[in-house]
């Protein structure tokens, strides 16, 4: 048995990329809405963030974020799929994967996983 069999609380991570911390912000559009989120982390494929509404998993959206880097600041813009939104007290945390992260996105990404 492993411990995530034991207690449900303990989950195995699932991702092979590290997950990097940000506290940027984030532009979320939901069916024509926009909404504002700040990103708690990224990674290779996807990203997390707090929000103040709830998203269904699976749910399909549009997410605009920009990563800092040293000495420049790049802006993206991608298609995402939900697939979590937890509740925490007033806000949610939900993590997207991100629809065919380009080229420039997993360049930065790995320039800053590796420093």
């Amino acid at each position: 048995m492993t411990a995530s069999n034991l207690n449900p609380q303990i989950t195995t991570e699932k991702r092979m990329a590290k997950r990097l911390p940000s506290s940027r912000p984030v532009i979320l559009i939901i069916n024509e809405r926009t909404l504002y989120a700040v990103m708690t982390d990224f990674s290779k494929h996807g990203i997390g963030f707090m929000a103040d509404i709830e998203i269904p998993r699976h749910e399909r959206v549009e997410v605009h974020f920009d990563i800092a880097a040293p000495q420049q600041i790049t802006s993206f813009q991608f298609k995402a799929e939900v697939k979590h939104c937890y509740k925490l007290q007033s806000q949610s945390h939900i993590g997207v994967k991100l629809d065919f992260p380009n080229r420039d996105y997993l360049s930065l990404y790995e320039s800053l996983a590796s420093a």
